[in-house]
Formats: C-alpha cells, sequence, structure tokens
C-alpha cells in the first residue's frame, strides 16, 4: 500500500500549469488557423478580381478593335456603354439564284477547314455584309441587307465553285432585297448583329461589365444583359472616344482609338495582418484601335 509520500498523481498547481500551457497553444493554433482563413480568402479575392480585369478587357479587345467606325460601326457610345456592330461569322458566296435575293454558301463541316464559320447561326434579323470586289479599287464596296430567313439545307454550290475545291454541300438564305449584278460567286460575306457592353447593377447589389444583342424581329429586340466580368467598382467601366488627333470626340464616325479604364472591389472585406482592412481594389487601363 502506498503511502502519501509515495502518490503518483498531478498536485494542483502542477494541473494548473498545464491548463495554462493548454490555453495558450489552443489559442496560438487557432490564432494561426484563423489567420490562415483570412489570407487565403484574401488571395482567393484578389485572384477573382485580377481575372475580371483580363477578361473585360479581352473581351473588350477583341470585339471592338474588329469594328470599323468609319463604316457606321458604332450605333451609340458614352462613357459607361458602346453600341456597335458586332460580326458573328463569315462566308464565301458559292452561289446566288436568279432572284439574286437568295444567297447560298458552302455548309459547316465538323473536323474540316470551312469556307463557312459563325459563332452562333444568322437569324432574321441580322445584317449581311456582301463585298463586291472590282478591278479598280475605289469601285469596291460593301452592300449591308438584312437576313430574311434562318439558313436552310438543300442548296448546292455552283459548278466553278466546287470545282474550285469547295465542297458540294451547301445551305441558302434568303436577303431582304436583292443583290446588285456586280457581287458574284466567290464574294466575302460577313454576318453581323447589333450589340452593346455596358457597366451595370446586377440583383446581387454588384456592378458587372454586361452584354446583350439585338434583333429587330424578337418580341423584345434585345436580349437580357448578361455578365461578362466583375464584380466591379461603381462606375468602374469607363471608355473615353479620341479622334484621329486624340481629341475626345462625340461623334461614332470620327472615332480612331478607344481609351477604357476598367476599376474592379472585391466582393468581400479582406482582413490579413499588417494590412488595412477593406475592400480589395485594383485597375487597368488599355487603349484600342479600331479598324479603319
Amino acid at each position: 500500500m502506498l503511502t502519501p509520500r509515495e502518490s503518483t498523481g498531478f498536485t494542483l498547481v502542477e494541473i494548473l500549469i498545464g491548463l495554462v500551457v493548454a490555453a495558450i497553444v489552443g489559442t496560438a493554433v487557432t490564432t494561426i488557423a484563423v489567420r490562415h482563413e483570412h489570407l487565403a480568402f484574401a488571395l482567393d479575392q484578389i485572384t477573382l478580381s485580377r481575372r475580371a480585369l483580363r477578361e473585360g478587357a479581352d473581351a473588350l479587345g477583341y470585339d471592338l478593335r474588329a469594328i470599323a467606325p468609319a463604316r457606321k460601326a458604332i450605333y451609340d457610345m458614352s462613357s459607361s456603354y458602346v453600341e456597335f456592330r458586332l460580326e458573328v461569322g463569315f462566308a464565301l458566296l458559292c452561289d446566288v439564284d436568279s432572284s439574286r435575293a437568295l444567297l447560298v454558301v458552302p455548309a459547316r463541316a465538323a473536323g474540316s477547314a470551312n469556307l463557312t464559320s459563325w459563332i452562333v447561326a444568322p437569324e432574321p434579323g441580322d445584317t449581311a455584309m456582301i463585298f463586291a470586289a472590282h478591278t479598280d479599287a475605289d469601285s469596291a464596296r460593301w452592300y449591308f441587307r438584312a437576313i430574311a430567313s434562318a439558313p436552310a439545307t438543300g442548296r448546292e454550290c455552283a459548278k466553278e465553285f466546287v470545282l474550285a475545291g469547295a465542297s458540294a454541300p451547301a445551305v441558302g438564305i434568303r436577303l431582304d432585297a436583292p443583290l446588285p449584278p456586280d457581287v458574284g460567286v466567290g464574294a466575302v460575306l460577313r454576318f453581323v448583329r447589333r450589340a452593346r457592353y455596358e457597366l451595370y447593377k446586377a440583383a446581387d447589389g454588384a456592378w458587372y461589365l454586361g452584354f446583350r444583342d439585338c434583333l429587330l424581329t424578337r418580341s423584345t429586340p434585345c436580349a437580357t444583359v448578361q455578365p461578362v466580368s466583375g464584380p466591379y467598382a461603381p462606375g468602374g467601366v469607363h471608355f473615353r472616344y479620341l479622334d484621329s488627333t486624340g481629341t475626345s470626340t462625340a461623334d461614332p464616325l470620327r472615332v480612331a482609338r478607344i481609351d477604357v479604364v476598367l476599376r474592379v472591389m472585391s466582393a468581400g472585406r479582406l482582413h490579413v495582418p499588417g494590412i488595412k482592412s477593406g475592400t480589395f481594389t485594383d485597375s487597368t487601363l488599355f487603349t484600342i484601335s479600331p479598324r479603319h
């Protein structure tokens, strides 16, 4: 039997010291875990914000660089939006019927080179731009015609076009008016529609760069705006239009350069030790030079 002097238990002081040490260690571990969580959240918000800048710049640069302002490709513009002629596809004319209102273009074929390509198939209300080439370059011109019907199968390309190496299967696209006689087989076609980039406030209260397209044949001509990138700071998408001399202009026909400023603001507040708490902000400035 053990005597009191031979007991192997802990004294009250030892227990208290152990509890204090455990509390200190637990507090340190919890503090480190919380800081790591805040850091991970901050890095995620910074990454998302900078991704929004990159995505917005890529989308605007890709679509606006292809427009030709001098050819009436900008319909309306302001500091917070731009309405423009968006190219959705192209093709080579492989035949035209006797009415000269039905265009025949090679069908798109999966897994092979195509003489016809589009992001979305042309729809009634879209516009076809048809290029009439001439020996005299000054006489060459683009003709604009509204599309009256969607592409329909059951057509064939002209024999001379097939013999030139093009595929025989084709589709027909009817226009709202006949083409002039100077448009022939081999003419270049572009399919375009009215589109708009704008800064808008979504239902979640955040600001986004939005996109919508418009067709007059729809019951509601312009589609519901869809977010492209964001969230941005209030007023975080700003367009500035300049002419060939670098002077600001309000005339869409004189636009030679578009300066764009994008400013992002993180959706959540950042709490990182050593850095002032608050939302993360960043910005980028870039220039778009449309073709002429």
